[in-house]
């Protein structure tokens, strides 16, 4: 059942008196609209002051006063006049991703998982873009023509212009570069006969190639866990940004927390692009994950030692190439962190 929430602003997070004032109006403004409404006080965020001030005040009049343990899980009460102590609750996994944004004050548009039509075709996808995650160590060459080729591919529009393209070199048909282009052959996400002549099939298979099979990889993963809430391709609007439209590669909530995973298959430029990615996904990611959430940043190529020394200054996991097949152990860790 939907209920209307009026949010009242302004409390003061300083002086006691002051804060016992504010509550002191709240409570005769709800009794004056709702008088014979059952209060439950969550005492769980603001200041620690601001929430002595409130649970001292509300003591007698609110049905309850409840305390969030989201590191643990816990939902308690706090003791009424009687000084009785109820047990504690567990916390319900309730919060989705869009949920979650909300919250963050981020306004969810729209994922491309959630469109049918084209989660059949990534679920097609799923067996090739695990072989490439598994081999990306080994396949560093490929990835980076693929990308390269996929980009004159389109032309610099948004349509397949020149699908047909060559390669640099010619991959052996038994070395690892030719074992994976006849996986991607097989798979039909592009033509491969020999040779160095590869040939673009349509847009969405290019986009795979081009970078996008890593973001499908970290989404196949995180769904065969069952998480409570995962999406690929998630588009958002940041509200305490002007408006800033963003795309992130894949989210995922669990427990009541949210993981921020970028996804990059491109080579980094060790003087130029490294201090700027990372400081894009800190502040993304401090935006939009909150106080438990998590960010990750899976490179399908070798990271460059700056940008290695970037990351450990924040709060960012990197999993690098020789990672990515053991993404699953990771996923597993995180879900099963609290």
């Amino acid at each position: 059942k939907d209920i209307t929430v009026d949010i009242c602003l302004g409390a003061p997070d300083t002086g006691l008196a002051a804060i016992q004032e504010f509550a002191l109006e709240l409570a005769g403004k709800l009794e004056v609209e709702h008088p014979n409404a059952e209060i439950t006080l969550n005492a769980t965020g603001g200041t620690k002051l601001m929430a002595l001030g409130f649970v001292e005040f509300f003591r007698g009049i609110a049905r309850s006063i409840i305390y969030t343990d989201t590191a643990h899980l816990r939902i308690e009460t706090l003791p009424d006049t009687s000084g009785v102590i109820p047990p504690a609750q567990a916390m319900a996994d309730v919060i989705d991703v869009p949920l979650y944004l909300a919250a963050q004050g981020i306004r969810f548009r729209k994922a491309a998982s959630d469109n049918l039509a084209l989660r059949e075709s990534i679920q097609s996808r799923k067996a090739v873009a695990k072989y490439l995650a598994r081999h990306a160590a080994e396949l560093d060459k490929l990835i980076g023509a693929l990308n390269r080729l996929a980009d004159k591919a389109f032309a610099n529009t948004d349509e397949l212009r020149e699908p047909c393209q060559q390669l640099e070199f010619t991959p052996y048909p038994n070395s690892p570069l030719g074992k994976a282009l006849k996986e991607l052959d097989t798979a039909r996400v592009l033509d491969w006969k020999g040779g160095s002549e590869i040939i673009f099939i349509n847009i969405e298979k290019t986009q795979f190639l081009r970078g996008g099979w890593l973001e499908e990889y970290a989404f196949h993963i995180f769904n065969d866990q069952h998480p409570f809430d995962v999406r690929l391709g998630v588009e958002l609007t940041i509200e305490a940004k002007a408006l800033t439209r963003n795309e992130f590669d894949v989210l995922a909530a669990h427990r009541n927390r949210l993981l921020f995973i970028e996804c990059k298959t491109l080579r980094f430029n060790p003087n130029e692009n490294d201090n700027e990615l990372a400081y894009k996904l800190d502040s993304l990611g401090t935006t939009a994950r909150g106080l438990f959430g998590e960010t990750w940043l899976l490179s399908a190529r070798a990271p460059t030692d700056q940008l290695v020394a970037r990351l450990k200054d924040t709060r960012i996991r990197l999993i690098d190439p020789t990672e990515l097949g053991k993404l699953r152990e990771h996923v597993q860790s995180w879900m099963q962190a609290v």
